[in-house]
């Protein structure tokens, strides 16, 4: 299946123009399939555990709270697939973050998606269940498709969305103090609630509040994180453009030889026209095309990247 029609099957039964025109970056969707017999699921607890138990060492984006069965710390944890299993059978919470090789399924999706996308897409696993959840309301600064694949979990997506917010690290204190100081507002203004089972897609756009909790039992699920190209990569990848013109790399005049401040208006018009000059050059857009292509390759499998 090629990427683009990965990506009709995931957002099915809309149309992907219908998706992008009315949902992507814009508004919350549930697409609630279901999954057929005869398909299986995309991950399995029993996928989950043997990929677990493969690893070389701890994978820096894994979450779990050993200590909630008695386990002196994660990798105990891992290092004891009955331990393990009996962790997740009492439905305490599971997290691997940016998981790479949980599954050759999952890593192709995740492919399919760059490359349909034009982005950097990852996996992130969720294995939850009554015992506790991971997180409270909250929202991603990054777009969220959803693929449920086991037992139930009910959904609250928030009306409340903040405004385009990044994974950038200069962005990281207005996240945080976001997501604290607007949580009892996202709680208070519910826009939509619904349980999925498996097969059942959900989107949730950027900075949109929300939260999944496991109605009984245990219930997994894989989001895919979607990180696009935005205004900022363009003035950094101008700014490395910049670097090969003289005119970028002067000094301002100095401020005692320009007391009235001409020469610095002067220059700053001859930097504003060359920048013009730069967008309207066919070097910026080959500059992005080879950005996005970089993206798009750092969503492979592990074998393709490098690991």
């Amino acid at each position: 299946m090629n990427a683009l029609a990965s990506l009709a099957a995931l957002v099915a039964p809309l149309e992907p123009a219908a998706f992008f025109a009315r949902y992507y970056e814009k508004e919350p969707v549930h697409l609630p399939r279901g999954l057929p017999e005869a398909d299986p699921p995309l991950l399995t607890h029993d996928a989950l555990l043997a990929a677990l138990g493969g690893l070389p060492a701890l994978p820096e984006g894994l979450v779990a709270f050993p200590e909630q069965v008695g386990v002196a710390d994660l990798g105990a944890l891992l290092a004891d697939p009955r331990s393990l299993r009996d962790y997740l059978d009492a439905g305490h919470p599971l997290v691997w973050n940016r998981a790479r090789g949980v599954s050759p399924a999952i890593d192709a999706l995740a492919s399919s998606l760059a490359e349909a996308l034009g982005a950097h897409v990852w996996p992130n696993v969720y294995a939850t269940g009554t015992a506790g959840t991971p997180f409270s309301m909250h929202f991603d600064s990054h777009e969220v498709l959803a693929v449920h694949c086991a037992g139930h979990k009910e959904w609250t997506i928030s009306a409340l969305r903040v405004d385009r917010p990044l994974d950038a690290a200069a962005m990281e204190p207005a996240v945080r103090q976001a997501q604290v100081a607007r949580r009892a507002e996202a709680e208070a203004r519910p826009l939509l609630r619904f349980t999925v089972g498996p097969g059942d897609v959900v989107y949730v756009p950027r900075g949109q509040f929300h939260n999944a909790v496991a109605s009984a039992g245990r219930s997994l699920h894989v989001t895919f994180g979607i990180r696009q190209l935005t205004g900022l990569d363009v003035i950094e990848l101008l700014g490395r453009e910049a670097l090969a013109d003289p005119l970028f790399r002067e000094f301002l005049p100095p401020a005692a030889a320009d007391p009235d401040g001409a020469q610095a208006a002067a220059w700053l018009a001859q930097v504003a026209a060359r920048l013009r000059d730069e967008l309207a050059g066919d070097g910026l857009p080959r500059a992005l095309a080879a950005a996005r292509a970089h993206l798009v390759r750092r969503s492979g499998p592990p074998s393709a990247i490098g690991g």
